[in-house]
């Protein structure tokens, strides 16, 4: 499907007791601007039957390894430390370590069709991280221009509507709420303007 820009992305955290999402972050603008989302992995499993010196039977089914490398520009803090599982102490500093765990979460990424129609692709469960950071010095009489943050994510497949499902697209606004309610089950709020 062919797309024009990348608005914004819909982040859901699950709770992990009832396997409900509690919550969601919207990033887009200055507040985790969406720069690039590539996912992998969509193309079915091939199995074959060789014989007689080639091949006599073949099926495509299901996904490979989906993962996604997701480029954002300044996703607000909080957020990051929610998502990626960091914890936060009295002082407000974040920690990672041997005992910290990121959530399962689910994603909705807002694109346009080439006539300006709304198109989402959803990744049903799956966990982000935040594989290495780059700290650049600053250039003499150069302006100093931000970085990117980029996520990376490995899915799988979860259940909605009684099947198995990992990745998902819709198109239009018309029962986009539908959509979203199958993306992230048991949230009951609106997504934060």
């Amino acid at each position: 499907m062919t797309t024009v820009g990348f608005e914004e992305v819909e982040v859901g955290v699950f709770d992990e007791t009832t396997g409900d999402v509690t919550q969601t972050f919207v990033w887009k603008d200055e507040n985790g601007g969406t720069v690039d989302l590539t996912i992998t992995g969509l193309e079915p499993t091939i199995s074959r039957v060789s014989a007689s010196n080639k091949t006599v039977w073949q099926s495509k089914k299901g996904t490979g390894q989906v993962t996604s490398t997701f480029n954002t520009f300044n996703p607000p803090k909080e957020d990051l430390d929610i998502v990626l599982g960091r914890e936060t102490d009295g002082n407000g500093s974040s920690w990672v370590g041997e005992d910290t765990q990121a959530p399962n979460v689910a994603m909705i990424a807002k694109a346009s069709a080439p006539d300006g129609t709304p198109v989402y692709f959803a990744l049903t469960k799956g966990i982000l991280g935040y594989n290495e950071i780059v700290i650049n010095t600053k250039t003499s009489g150069e302006e100093q221009v931000p970085s990117n943050t980029t996520l990376t994510g490995s899915w799988q497949d979860r259940e909605v509507d009684g099947k198995s499902r990992v990745f998902g697209t819709h198109v239009g606004e018309e029962s986009y709420d539908t959509f979203r309610t199958s993306v992230f089950p048991g949230l009951v709020t609106e997504p934060t303007p």
